[in-house]
């Protein structure tokens, strides 16, 4: 056997070899890429992104706030009562959002009402805790104290404290003058300055005065809708059985006349009446 023959040899033995080596030490790795149909490793579950609990995609998409040139934002005042837990049925029927300024009156016992409106993506915003104008209005730290109060109450149903704020009667009430002279004007400088935002409004259906028919509460709520941000006064106080007869032909009014709803947040467009005292 010549030298060349030898050679050739010994560069094949020791390729085979070389690769024999580089397969024993360095195996290769799998291309292959998980996928959502594949078992995933116990170790890949907890980084997944993808892996979102069923019930909370489906609450995050369950009512959307939409806010465009058109946008409504559904108030309603003074509950929660029997009254409240219908209201939720319409805007559930009808996909729509709203905020509820809800006071302490009949809160415990219809803090479940309170939670169901939480969990199906409505604001749940501070009214007041006793309502009593003659309370509230008399000292700066009993306007606080009843805020508070209701706010504590807030929090023990949803597990969060509140920023939204309507006060009793509005920022522009003069009520307020009879037990104490500037108190509301004392008391719009400390929200802000407490990250509160108070808003009150610049649709009133009229409901407030307890006598309107289901009619009329229609007609002054959808005559002065206009175009950018409406924010509709309503109430849910046990007396109000006109306004939610009324509330499904309002929406429906809107959404024909190219409105979308949205719910009170601290970004929204703050609408606010000038401050009487």
């Amino acid at each position: 056997m010549n030298k060349e023959k030898i050679l050739t040899i010994s560069i094949i033995i020791i390729s085979i070899l070389l690769l024999i080596l580089n397969f024993w030490f360095f195996p290769k790795k799998s291309t292959k890429k998980f996928t959502l149909k594949d078992e995933i490793p116990v170790a890949y579950k907890n980084q997944n992104p993808y892996l979102k609990p069923k019930e909370k995609q489906e609450k995050q998409e369950k009512i959307p706030s939409v806010i465009s040139d058109k946008t409504i934002y559904l108030t309603f005042d003074d509950g929660p009562t029997h009254l409240t837990n219908q209201i939720l049925d319409i805007l559930s029927k009808e996909n729509v959002v709203a905020t509820f300024f809800v006071i302490g009156n009949h809160f415990e016992e219809y803090k479940n009402v309170v939670k169901k409106a939480h969990n199906d993506g409505h604001t749940i915003a501070i009214h007041s805790n006793t309502h009593n104008y003659g309370e509230i209005y008399s000292s700066d730290e009993n306007y606080f104290t009843d805020l508070k109060t209701i706010n504590d109450k807030i929090y023990s149903v949803t597990g969060h404290h509140s920023h939204i704020v309507r006060l009793p009667g509005g920022s522009s009430n003069t009520v307020s003058k009879k037990y104490n002279q500037g108190i509301v004007t004392r008391i719009t400088n400390q929200l802000n300055k407490d990250n509160y935002y108070y808003f009150d409004w610049n649709v009133d259906s009229g409901d407030a005065s307890g006598s309107l028919s289901k009619d009329q509460i229609y007609q002054n709520t959808t005559r002065y809708l206009h175009d950018g941000t409406n924010i509709v006064l309503m109430h849910d106080a046990a007396n109000k059985k006109t306004t939610v007869e009324a509330l499904s032909d309002i929406i429906k009014y809107a959404k024909d006349n190219g409105y979308t709803f949205a719910k009170i947040t601290k970004n929204t467009v703050p609408i606010r009446h000038s401050v009487n005292n």
